[in-house]
């Protein structure tokens, strides 16, 4: 059996994504309803941005700061995590800055700002909570969220009522509600904050560097481009479709949003854990069973999700799926679920400090499948865009396991010859 000192952790992370994702499903479910499709689909195109925004911004904070702080518990951690967000969100400003005006977009900048406002936000968010877990403090988080999703579930009330009915006025909210969190967050740590920030700052060179940078930049690169393999069905069919086809793709996502946040739950908890296993054996050893004990567990909402999709899909959106649309919600179903097992390989691949591999791998899947997709381009429909999904997810998650089994074997016979 799991010792009890995991599963109290497991659960205390699951409370606090599930209060998160749970606010932010009901406000897209809300927002859903609320807007004509067109409306929908630029929405989904501005919300799509945040959420690729969000871990360009974070730079790899994630994995990064869970792992290390694991090891060595030191405030340095975080600032540098800070400072790399900071100048990445004003690398981005400038960059949609030039794109807008070089492209004349229809949509306006601030939408575009409140986008990268809201990335930053979440980036600053995830960094806080990651160091605190790598330290094995999981509940701080679980307060922080509870507020954070009573915020957002007042906004949620404010746009079933018609309060709010702006798309820039919406966008402001989810601003503001993701902002406590982040000063709860702060308030735990501000003693130690407190203490570090002038060392830090006085000798800001010895903190941080390019060698910081260099250390960072392939856990930055796997989280930007698996946020880019998760949203790419999203991009493409702003690129090659229509807003209106992006928003029919997207309330599948909302649908299915609650059981989204398990990969993200379950993975934080578990490579912190695994992170302080040095021994290969002993590491090997948790990892079997944690997998033979959960995977059954984590996939029982994704088989009762399979025959009550479509009648979820009307209890929600009140639209009648025909055979077509109702295929490609189970392709969604089943992409989702392969993201699920996916995750046990990439948090296995990172404890044996094999991330760069990792993200290797997630570039080169996100470049085949973009090729896929710009190989229909125009042709593209929200079917054939499903399948794609499908397929790329399957080719990345191959690969992660091949690469275990290859880098358990590496290391295996390096500690022999030793």
């Amino acid at each position: 059996m799991l010792r009890s000192d995991f599963v109290r952790k497991l659960l205390n992370n699951s409370l606090a994504h599930g209060l998160n994702f749970g606010s932010r499903w009901l406000l897209n479910l809300v927002v859903a309803r609320q807007l004509l499709a067109s409306d929908f689909g630029v929405f989904s195109y501005i919300y799509m941005l945040a959420n690729l925004f969000f871990p360009t911004i974070a730079f790899g904070v994630s994995f990064y700061l869970i792992h290390y702080s694991a090891k060595q518990q030191q405030i340095s951690l975080l600032f540098n995590s800070l400072v790399l967000s900071f100048i990445v969100f004003l690398l981005l400003c400038g960059a949609a800055i030039g794109i807008d005006y070089w492209i004349n977009d229809t949509v306006p900048y601030y939408l575009y700002l409140l986008s990268l406002l809201i990335g930053l936000i979440w980036a600053i968010s995830q960094a806080i909570f990651c160091y605190l877990k790598g330290r094995q403090q999981f509940f701080v988080e679980v307060k922080s969220q509870f507020v954070g999703a009573l915020s957002l579930l007042l906004v949620v009330a404010l746009l079933f009522a018609g309060v709010i009915t702006q798309l820039d006025a919406m966008l402001e909210a989810v601003l503001v509600a993701s902002l406590l969190p982040v000063v709860m967050g702060l308030n735990v740590l501000w003693p130690e904050l407190k203490a570090g920030a002038g060392p830090y700052f006085k000798n800001f060179s010895s903190y941080f560097g390019w060698q910081d940078i260099r250390h960072r930049l392939h856990f930055a690169l796997h989280d930007v481009f698996a946020i880019i393999m998760t949203n790419i069905p999203f991009i493409f069919l702003a690129l090659f479709s229509t807003l209106l086809a992006l928003g029919q793709f997207r309330k599948l996502f909302i649908l299915f949003m609650p059981i989204t946040l398990l990969p993200v739950i379950f993975s934080q908890v578990f490579l912190s854990r695994l992170s302080r296993l040095t021994d290969l054996r002993a590491k090997l050893g948790f990892f079997r069973k944690v997998f033979v004990f959960t995977l059954p567990v984590l996939s029982l909402p994704y088989l009762l999700m399979w025959p009550l999709g479509d009648w979820l899909y009307q209890l929600s959106f009140n639209e009648v799926l025909d055979p077509d649309h109702l295929l490609m919600l189970h392709l969604v179903l089943a992409t989702l679920w392969i993201t699920l097992l996916k995750t046990y390989f990439e948090v296995l691949l990172t404890s044996l400090g094999a991330n760069h591999y990792k993200a290797m791998l997630v570039t080169l899947a996100v470049v085949l499948t973009a090729l896929a997709y710009c190989w229909f381009n125009y042709s593209l429909t929200v079917e054939l865009t499903a399948w794609l999904f499908l397929t790329g997810n399957l080719l990345i998650t191959s690969m992660l396991v091949l690469t275990c089994v290859w880098q358990i074997r590496r290391q295996g016979r390096i500690l022999q010859a030793l």
